[in-house]
């Protein structure tokens, strides 16, 4: 798979969840069987605009193969997705979510991996077009 196609995968996914974490935190956080006060609900919001503006720079730059700001984004969102992938883990063993919990642990473990090939395959200065 090419490195542009894996990274607008990644952003529609993050733009879908950025836009339901915005929109509707409160059923968001249900599907997970879980739910929060009006604090939790505003950083939901918050994070849901995160996720619309990274997925934004994601697709961006998904063609930018070989400058700096694609290897340093590459670089931090294997950093950000494997430190996602331990909070989730901790956080579905320690039942925080119900068993689809177990979907954001696959989609952060997918992702790490991921861009870890990705940000080597660059180290290596070959085309991961």
């Amino acid at each position: 798979m090419k490195l542009s196609t894996f990274i607008s995968i990644h952003s529609v996914l993050l733009f879908l969840f950025g836009l339901g974490f915005l929109l509707a935190p409160a059923g968001m956080l249900s599907v997970y069987d879980t739910s929060t006060n009006s604090t939790g609900l505003l950083t939901a919001r918050v994070f849901g605009i995160g996720n619309i503006q990274l997925s934004i720079i994601m697709w961006t730059s998904r063609n930018d193969v070989g400058s700096k700001i694609l290897k340093t984004l590459v670089l931090l969102l294997f950093l950000g997705n494997a430190l996602a992938f331990m909070l989730s883990l901790q956080a579905q063993i320690s039942g925080v979510f119900n068993v689809l919990g177990w979907t954001n642990v696959a989609l952060f473990l997918f992702f790490a991996f991921g861009y870890g090939y990705f940000q080597l395959v660059l180290k290596g200065d070959r085309d991961a077009s």
